[in-house]
């Protein structure tokens, strides 16, 4: 049996990724199945000190024999680790869409492509269907419990489903967290956001192109406790990281839980005036807001219109 890799994407892993690729891997293993986690981008901040310290640090490089791959919480096939070899993966499992024929003319493998908010939702219920549901560790609890969590924006995003409610009853039991936990991770992401913020803007950035051009949009987010006071102290760190994308096509989006709204950061008229036809908001000073907590994977959807 050729050993399963379970990987996503080459540039960064963030927490969906994370809990996605080491609860998978576990499921596998608990399965018998000879499986290693390769996650060769770095870390971005929602994967956070306190997410670090329960987890060992997956291997970045690809072991030297013949693999067979499965992909976890990726929408684009050109943003997959470089090593991947598309025949080779024998499934896939994500929540975003508009790439499914793509995948369907890559691979042969089984791919799961479902409308919950984490991904993480998806491989829980593998759990599940498999037998397994007694079985999940803590570390995977908690890594699932975190990142349903953060892609939910703390259950307020649309994109919340009853699923995503079901996995996180369930193992919020198991995963035994501080009570305050939703609170201290985001604020958590927050303080290092401040730390280095061009950093971590570039890390959590999505190379996109314009609608109806071949020019390339970049759709930064960066989801906070409170996003207002990252928006106005920091605009000079925003723009200095959107522009080393080589195009002046840019705009940030930050949700800010404790508000229930998201800001929205751009300087250029053209995709300004995109954004307003598009999301109907109002600009100021170059910062747009939302009337609901939205993420970017919807975002995305309301532009591409899929």
């Amino acid at each position: 049996m050729k050993k399963i890799i379970v990987t996503a994407g080459q540039e960064f892993a963030d927490i969906d990724i994370l809990a996605c690729a080491i609860s998978y891997n576990e499921l596998l293993t608990k399965e018998g199945k000879d499986s290693l986690i390769v996650l060769p981008g770095e870390f971005n901040k929602s994967i956070t000190g306190d997410v670090k310290n329960w987890i060992k640090r997956p291997t970045k490089k690809l072991p030297p024999e013949d693999v067979s791959f499965v992909i976890v919480d990726i929408s684009q096939p050109e943003h997959l680790a470089k090593f991947v070899v598309p025949e080779k993966i024998i499934e896939l499992y994500d929540h975003h869409f508009g790439y499914e024929k793509v995948w369907q003319k890559l691979t042969k493998g089984r791919i799961v492509i479902e409308p919950v908010g984490a991904c993480a939702t998806l491989i829980w219920e593998e759990y599940k269907k498999r037998g397994f549901e007694k079985e999940i560790s803590q570390v995977s609890a908690r890594l699932i419990v975190t990142a349903i969590v953060s892609n939910t924006l703390n259950f307020k995003a649309t994109v919340t489903d009853k699923r995503d409610l079901r996995a996180y009853d369930k193992l919020i039991g198991i995963a035994k967290l501080p009570y305050n936990w939703t609170e201290k991770y985001f604020e958590e992401q927050e303080a290092s956001v401040f730390k280095n913020p061009q950093k971590e803007i570039k890390n959590d950035t999505h190379v996109e192109k314009f609608p109806n051009s071949e020019e390339k949009l970049i759709i930064a987010q960066i989801e906070l406790w409170d996003s207002r006071k990252f928006i106005d102290n920091y605009k000079e760190d925003i723009k200095k990281a959107l522009e080393s994308f080589k195009t002046p096509l840019w705009f940030l989006t930050s949700p800010s839980i404790s508000e229930g709204k998201n800001y929205i950061y751009c300087e250029n008229e053209r995709v300004k005036d995109m954004l307003r036809q598009k999301l109907n908001i109002v600009f100021k000073n170059n910062i747009g807001t939302t009337k609901n907590l939205i993420l970017r994977k919807e975002i995305k959807r309301v532009i591409y219109n899929y």
